[in-house]
């Protein structure tokens, strides 16, 4: 005798209550069916996902088609733990994706199933500290390095000194070279002693909006144009130290105002986060800041690497910028994370509020 509720465990519920999204295409890549936590996570509903291409469905996403197609060659599950998917021009993303051969009995291909998890505010987390864990062991060595360099660097600088006034022609250029270069050493270790500094968090109730006016007011007084707001009145503090938030937002603008060119733009956007963390039993709130431009973008072979040391997009960067802020935004419990297509690259901070959590 069936039970009242065997309609609840029915195939067709279960693979609807399903948590992860499953999209099944053939072997012409065609979609056949997705799931609902599938229509949610590509944002588009399920008459508008069935009979299309899966191809154009994930344009320019290599990876994903990539693991579909190591799948049908090695006929076995394939993983990859850090994605980005673009469903929408103004949205992105992150999901570890696993594509599954589907074989008939004899071992025909005939499809495959394309499972996408969402990654979540702690799992992100989680990622960042990995790399703010990193970047304290090489802070070691970059402390040790920049201290055992500098010292020399002081002396050849002193030698070109007082040769610069007794040198002319030919000698004098070569004189001057030694400086300009002893210069920029000396200023890429103190990027490097930036990073390596285990500077204290001197925490407090801060108003975002107040440092974000300060960044604005620091860039006009630099001559740059200041970038353009849309600010949330209604957040509330957030919990931080304030100098060390505003050398975060401002290496984040003027990074931003460099890719975008003079005749870019710049905009900082605040809100709400949707995403929360449990933290001590109870769900910890953020606040979004992102700073997005209009440039180019960032190439795809770098979006994995962009908050490492020595990555860098400027042909004359240190790659150091963006690794000391993810360095500020780790210690204070926050995540950054980064969006970019040619014409709008979203760089977004997500800090708890202030308070208890």
């Amino acid at each position: 005798m069936m039970d009242a509720h065997d309609g609840y465990f029915s195939p067709n519920t279960l693979w609807d209550q399903l948590t992860m999204g499953v999209v099944g295409v053939d072997a012409r890549g065609v979609v056949r069916v997705v799931n609902d936590a599938a229509e949610k996570l590509l944002g588009k509903p399920r008459g508008r996902l069935i009979g299309q291409d899966l191809a154009l469905l994930l344009p320019g996403h290599p990876v994903a088609m990539e693991l579909m197609s190591r799948a049908r060659t090695l006929g076995m599950p394939c993983r990859t733990r850090d994605a980005r998917l673009t469903p929408a021009p103004d949205r992105m993303v992150a999901v570890a994706l696993t594509a599954v051969p589907l074989l008939t009995p004899d071992g025909a291909w005939i499809g495959a199933m394309l499972q996408m998890e969402e990654q979540g505010a702690s799992e992100r987390i989680e990622e960042g500290k990995r790399i703010h864990d990193a970047l304290d062991s090489l802070g070691d060595l970059a402390m040790t390095v920049a201290h055992e360099v500098k010292n020399p660097l002081a002396g050849i600088r002193g030698a070109a000194q007082l040769l610069e006034g007794r040198a002319s022609g030919a000698d004098a250029a070569c004189v001057e070279l030694i400086r300009a270069e002893v210069d920029r050493v000396s200023r890429l270790l103190d990027d490097l002693l930036g990073l390596a500094e285990k500077q204290l968090v001197r925490e407090r109730d801060l108003n975002i909006h107040e440092i974000l006016d300060h960044v604005t007011r620091l860039c006009v007084s630099a001559g740059e144009r200041p970038p353009q707001a849309d600010f949330d009145p209604s957040l509330p503090p957030v919990r931080g130290d304030r100098d060390q938030l505003i050398q975060l937002f401002l290496n984040l603008v003027k990074n931003g105002m460099q890719a975008a060119g003079s005749e870019g733009r710049v905009r900082i956007l605040t809100r709400f986060s949707q995403r929360s963390r449990m933290e001590q039993g109870r769900r910890r709130r953020h606040i979004e800041i992102e700073v997005r431009d209009n440039g180019p973008g960032v190439p795809e072979e770098m979006r994995q690497r962009i908050f490492l040391p020595f990555v860098s997009t400027k042909s004359n960067g240190t790659g150091l910028g963006l690794a000391i802020c993810q360095k500020i935004v780790q210690a204070h419990a926050g995540l950054l994370e980064m969006e970019s297509v040619p014409g709008n690259t979203i760089f977004r901070v997500l800090l708890p509020v202030g308070g208890t959590p």
